[in-house]
This record gives C-alpha cells, structure tokens and sequence, in this order.
C-alpha cells in the first residue's frame, strides 16, 4: 500500500499525529499527581523530555534510512531477522489497540462529566460508537483521517498554551514551595516523577508507522518526531509550571481538574465543563492518531511475511481496511472492562504493562539502530553518544517498573508464538507451492 500523492501525509499533518498521540488525558492530571513531590517534579519533566528527545532522534536515523510502512519492528527485522521483527511487531500492535481502549474511556468518560453522567449501558454503547466513527474515518482514507487529526490536535494545543502563557504572569513563588514534598530524597524523588511522566510521552515513535504514506518520508519523519516530541515536552513543562505557579499547593494536591482551578484562578467562574470538552478533545485526537497508526502496524507487518496476509487488504482509498477493523474490535472487550468497578482495577492493570511492552519495543529499536549503523559504518560521535544515552534511559526506566509488569508484558509477547508459527507454515505451504508450478 504506497498511496497516491494526494493521499500522502504532508509534514505538518504528521506533526499534529505524533503531537496529538503524545498529549491524551494525561496531561490533565499529572499536573496534580506530581504535585506531591513538590517543585522537582520540574526537574522530572525535564529529565525525561530529555530522555524523549534523545530517543526520538534515535528514531529519526533509523526512519531516515528505512522509511517503511509499519514503523518499530521494520528495523528490528532489518537488524535481527523476521523472528525478532514478528514480536515486535505483535507487541506493538497489542499495546496499541489496549491503549485505543484506554483512550476511548477517557473520551467518554469526560463526555460523562460535562452531560451529568450516563448508565452503564449508554457508557459502553457510546464507547462502541466511538471506536466505529474513528475506525470509519480511517478507512476512508488517510487524507480524511489525516485532516481530522490536524483539526483535532491545533484546537486542543490553543488551550493547552495560552492559558499557561497567560499564567506565567501570575505566578506566586510561594506556591514553589517546597522543594521536595515526598518522604524520598531528592534523587529518588526526581526519579519516580520522571517515571510517572515517561508514559506522556509514549507515542513519539508513531511518527514512523505511516512510511512511504508521508510525502518525502526519509526528510519528513524525523522532521515531524523530533518537532512533535518537542511541542509535546513544551506543553507539559509550562502547564506544570503554570499549575504549580498558581493553583496553591494545598488546593492542588487534591484537584480532580487542575486546569480546570487554574483557569478559575486567573479569569473567575466555573471552568470545569470547558476543560472537560478539551480534555475530551484531546482523548478524541489521539484515538484517531492510534487508529491510523494501528491499522498500518499491522498492514506493514502482513506484507513483510509476519502477519497473516488477510491484514493487507485495502480500501479503495488505499487505507488498511482488515488492520483498522480487526483492531478496532479488540479494543471494545477491553473496554467492557472499565464498565465493572471489580473490572475496572484489571484494565488498569493492563495498560500499565501495555505502557512496559512499549518501553521493550523502544529497547529493541535502540539495539537495531546500534546493529544498523555498524553494518553501514555510519558510526559517529554524535550518533554513538545518543545511542548510548537513550539505551541508558530506556533501561533506567525499566528498572523503574515492576517486575510483574515486565513478566506480564513478556507474556504478551509469548502469546504471539501460536500466531508466529501459523504464519510460518501458511509460507511454507505457499513456498512449495511456487516450487511446484516453477518445475512443472
């Protein structure tokens, strides 16, 4: 699938992608979780924007080079071969369509707040309808899909950047205080506040997936990651600072809508309705981004042997047709997990080791990259040292998680075995068969 001109990505349009999948629902209430940690939660955003940053350029020399559709596990397979390539191709996959659940929650979730709440049966049925409106706008093509996710993403960055710009007028340097709010010294503090924002900043690399369907890929992708990376690691620093630097800290420790107080504080009135559309908005943006991002994972796996080849059937307007509708159906099971308060703490549970899988898919991308450039002897200083530095942080960060996140996520990938060795037989069967007709 190479779309035509007028159905490839520009630019700016993959900017507003990777943007929008990087600033969901998170940004909402991270503000008001690391509050508790005092003023170097500051330091925490920092050092893991930069840890973003330095992987994103890591993933802009390996889509530089290899610009194909499916985007993480095409350099694995390069570095590796097709058996590495499949599981990470089937990780990636399965953390997207669990993250799409996760996002459709939230969407509907802040619906529910702003309409005074719906039963459970409304929930899930808006919930379904969600998914099949994003599904459906991607199968009609990636111009359509793609103009959405720039509407989407420009609406709900205004807000995000020109309340807290307005703050910073209005910043009361008491409210910095104190430094370190946590019982942890000031290193450990730092480190559990960059591990709580690391997952902000999950999806950089969705930059990649589109491929050959961007204008210009080898110029164009790592130009849109290392900008979307950067956009997003703005937002989330001056929001934090605008919060912390207005909302006074005892009042913030307990907020269910930080923006929501900062925006009472500088302009008076109830906010929360607003806020809650936007933070809706924003819920909204990312599905369709991970919507058009999950479809061509599969996509691209399929015509690289990996998958089963139904997944490489199109649309007529070239989009993945069997890729977006599998996924989509995935994600509601999970979804009908949030609808049960005993249920609820399981799905949780899985997207936070749908979070770890990713981190090990970022682990295999940094070894293919360091595989990469030894084969073509491309090494050098710049390009060793932040290598180096995003294998570092990577590992870092998984030491942060636990370790029945990281068992569960190698469990995820162990399930994709049945599916690996099916795939391997239906090429034999089809290899014997092209030998068959070559000798007769």
């Amino acid at each position: 699938m190479t779309s035509s001109s007028s159905q490839k990505m520009g630019l700016w349009t993959l900017v507003t992608l990777v943007t929008g999948n990087l600033i969901g629902s998170g940004v909402f209430m991270l503000p008001a979780t690391l509050a508790a940690f005092g003023t170097l939660c500051i330091g925490g955003w920092i050092v893991t924007s930069i840890g973003a940053i330095l992987l994103s350029f890591v993933f802009a020399e390996l889509s530089s080079r290899s610009p194909k559709i499916g985007g993480p596990h095409t350099y694995v397979e390069e570095a590796f071969g097709k058996s590495a390539g499949f599981f990470i191709a089937w990780g990636y996959w399965v953390l997207s369509w669990v993250s799409n659940a996760a996002l459709v929650v939230a969407a509907i979730g802040y619906t529910s707040s702003v309409c005074g709440g719906f039963s459970h049966i409304t929930t899930f049925l808006m919930e379904s309808g969600l998914i099949v409106i994003i599904a459906s706008l991607s199968l009609a093509g990636l111009q359509l899909a793609g103009r959405f996710e720039f509407i989407i993403t420009i609406l709900k960055l205004i807000p995000l950047i020109v309340i807290p710009v307005i703050a910073m007028f209005y910043l009361d340097v008491k409210n910095f205080s104190p430094f370190n709010g946590s019982s942890l010294s000031d290193l450990s503090a730092v480190n559990a506040t960059a591990l709580l924002a690391l997952w902000a900043f999950i999806g950089f690399e969705t930059g990649t997936v589109p491929g050959t369907d961007v204008e210009n890929p080898k110029k164009n992708i790592p130009r849109a990651i290392l900008i979307g990376t950067l956009i997003a690691a703005f937002v989330y620093i001056i929001g934090t600072i605008a919060i912390m630097g207005v909302v006074p800290r005892a009042e913030l420790l307990h907020s269910k809508a930080p923006y929501a107080d900062l925006a009472s504080i500088l302009f008076g009135g109830q906010w929360g309705i607003p806020v809650a559309i936007v933070a809706a908005l924003c819920c909204i943006g990312a599905l369709n981004g991970w919507t058009i991002v999950v479809g061509r994972i599969a996509f691209g796996a399929a015509n690289d042997g990996l998958f089963p080849k139904i997944f490489k059937g199109t649309t007529q307007k070239g989009a993945p047709l069997w890729g977006i509708v599998i996924s989509s159906l995935c994600s509601i099971p999970f979804v009908a997990l949030s609808m049960s308060t005993s249920l609820l703490q399981q799905f949780n549970f899985i997207i936070d080791f749908s979070l770890t899988l990713c981190l090990i898919v970022y682990l295999a991308c940094i070894a293919s990259y360091f595989v990469i450039l030894r084969r073509e002897n491309h090494f050098t200083v710049n390009k060793v040292l932040i290598g180096l530095f995003s294998l570092l942080f990577s590992i870092w960060a998984i030491w942060g998680a636990s370790f029945i996140m990281i068992m569960w996520s190698c469990i995820i990938l162990i399930a994709g075995v049945p599916v690996w060795l099916w795939q391997q037989k239906a090429l034999k069967k089809v290899s014997r068969t092209m030998i068959d007709i070559s000798i007769s």
